[in-house]
This record gives structure tokens, C-alpha cells and sequence, in this order.
């Protein structure tokens, strides 16, 4: 996205789903507030079912990405901590976090190039930057989950571990992640 393209800081069109954004459509000249010679309706005008449809398809897009970066995830989670080699056994927390960090830099991929195409950032380091402190954010939470589980609850079975790290943890993490992925990371915003 250019200059051009790009919405005015707190514009209303700034908080719009990145899914009204048609990829396969001709770039639009900058539009004045209210201008409506032609050009496209101004994110205010859309109708209420025009918003709900479309952050409908953002979460949708943001959930499929999810659940393929979850199957990643918890699949090397498991590998790790209680697959045939046990790499990591006895290490719940690092299993996770190395799992966790792996998926992490599939999501990011698969978000800015699918789920927030149309918003993402000139300055894809900054981009990086917020999307790798918002999920370092949600390991977080997940890791807290899962040390309450071990230690302060004692659960330390499989079943424990998955429960506190993909049910509870990644269902926590999962909502903070898509709130600041939409309101600040994927933004569509180049810097000033």
C-alpha cells in the first residue's frame, strides 16, 4: 500500500476490516471527507451489515490461521515433550515457548500475506516488531496457565499440560491477539 492509498490516522476508514479491501481492484485516487464524485463511500457510509459482514470474514481469516498455526503448535509441543524422542520432556515451559515461537513466525507470514493484506504496513519491521510483542504477550499468558497448572495446582500429566496451555492459555491468548493484532498492529498506517 502507498501513500496514497493508505487511510488518514484516525480516519474511520482506519478501523474498517482489512476484508473490504478488494485486492483485485483498481488503486482510487485520495478521497476528500465527504467526496462522492465517483469515488469510493467513505468507511462511515457503510451499512451495519456491510461492517458486521466484514469483520465476520476477518475473523474467519484470522481463525483459520489460527487453528493451522494451533495445529503447529500443539503438535510440537507434544512432539517435544512426549513424542518418541522426548527432546524436551520434563521441560513443559520450553517445549511451549519453542513451539510457541515457531508457530508465532507462521502466523505472522500467513496474516500479513491472507488475513491483513490490505492493511499491512509500509514498515514491515515495526509490523514485525508489534506482532511479536503481541504474541510474546500471549505465550505469556499461555505460560501462566500452564505454571498455575504445574505449580500451584500440581497437575503435570498430558493431559494437565494440554488442557492449561491449549484450551485455557490459547483461548486467552487468542482474544488479546486478535483485539491488537486489528487495532494496532495491522493497521495499514505508515509512519509519519
Amino acid at each position: 500500500m502507498n501513500d496514497e492509498q493508505a487511510p488518514l490516522r484516525g480516519s474511520a476508514a482506519a478501523l474498517e476490516p482489512a476484508a473490504l479491501a478488494d485486492p483485485s481492484a483498481p488503486p482510487t485516487q485520495p478521497q476528500t471527507r465527504g467526496q462522492v464524485d465517483g469515488g469510493a463511500a467513505p468507511a462511515s457510509s457503510l451499512s451495519l451489515t456491510q461492517r458486521l459482514l466484514a469483520w465476520a470474514r476477518e475473523f474467519i481469516q484470522f481463525g483459520m490461521v489460527g487453528a493451522t498455526a494451533y495445529i503447529v503448535d500443539a503438535g510440537l509441543f507434544n512432539l517435544l515433550q512426549h513424542g518418541p524422542l522426548g527432546v524436551l520432556a520434563g521441560h513443559p515451559n520450553t517445549a511451549q515457548f519453542v513451539a510457541a515461537a515457531t508457530a508465532t513466525l507462521y502466523s505472522w507470514i500467513a496474516n500479513r500475506l491472507w488475513t491483513y493484506r490490505g492493511r499491512t504496513q509500509e514498515n514491515a519491521t515495526r509490523e514485525a516488531v508489534l506482532f511479536f510483542f503481541a504474541n510474546a504477550c500471549g505465550i505469556g499468558i499461555t505460560q501462566f496457565c500452564l505454571l498455575f497448572t504445574h505449580h500451584i495446582l500440581g497437575y503435570t500429566s498430558a493431559l494437565a499440560d494440554n488442557i492449561a496451555a491449549y484450551v485455557v492459555g490459547f483461548a486467552l491468548g487468542t482474544a488479546f491477539r486478535f483485539f491488537f493484532y486489528h487495532y494496532v498492529v495491522f493497521t495499514g498506517h505508515t509512519r509519519a
